[in-house]
């Protein structure tokens, strides 16, 4: 049976982690997880999702009437300098300054993404059991393309994942990005996009930490599919 297409997968997982899948279905999972890239992705992935967070109730802040106190009893004004010689003043106006620069820089990061190109779908790459969908999806412009997976898919802590561009007619596999996860936008540089074209193909392999050492597809190629422009 394969883990990574049974609708039971999330369920596994869940009583992977809390340490309640046992004996043989706990080392049967196990062998899942070496074998079945996908399975340990989506454990990875739930792993993230249950990670225990910061909560803000610890925190606790004194109240107004408690620092006027201290204030008052301390005589804390005498020691106060010139607005114009404090330490604060300096601090705050470097603060506004470096705030400035920073909403400058993020306006231009991220106006592309409040307008986006429009995108057509060029590709859709499957695995080779039907269980999994990734849509590719190209701008006008043929500047960005867009992988766009229905639920998220992450990479494992020792893996990424690196898509591949197979020619049309054959040809050497070209690497077009090293990816952490499914669901993301790639900037083309104009010699592969103009390697997008019809009867081409897509193609997604697991490959270790940072991509492929060789520059050809090393580990399992997980999803393929035809381009059609």
């Amino acid at each position: 049976m394969k883990f990574a297409t049974s609708p039971h997968l999330d369920a596994l997982c869940g009583e992977y982690l809390l340490g309640t899948l046992r004996g043989a279905a706990r080392r049967r999972f196990e062998r899942a997880l070496n074998d079945e890239p996908l399975v340990a992705l989506r454990l990875r992935h739930l792993e993230t999702l249950f990670a225990p967070r910061y909560s803000e109730m610890i925190k606790m802040e004194p109240s107004p009437l408690l620092w006027k106190r201290l204030d008052h009893e301390l005589q804390l004004s005498r020691y106060r300098p010139r607005w114009d010689r404090s330490l604060g003043f300096w601090r705050a106006w470097a603060v506004a300054t470096t705030f400035g620069l920073l909403t400058v820089m993020a306006v231009q990061v991220l106006l592309p993404a409040w307008f986006p190109a429009e995108l057509v779908e060029i590709a859709r790459l499957e695995s080779k059991d039907k269980g999994v969908t990734l849509y590719a999806e190209l701008s006008k412009d043929q500047r960005t393309l867009r992988l766009r997976a229905p639920r998220p898919v992450l990479a494992g802590p020792a893996q990424s994942y690196e898509l591949w561009l197979l020619p049309v007619g054959g040809g050497a596999p070209l690497s077009l990005a090293v990816l952490g996860t499914l669901d993301v936008s790639i900037s083309l540089p104009e010699r592969q996009a103009a390697g997008l074209r019809t009867g081409a193909k897509l193609a997604v392999s697991v490959e270790p930490a940072g991509g492929s050492p060789t520059g050809a597809p090393t580990g399992p190629v997980i999803l393929v599919g035809e381009v059609r422009t």
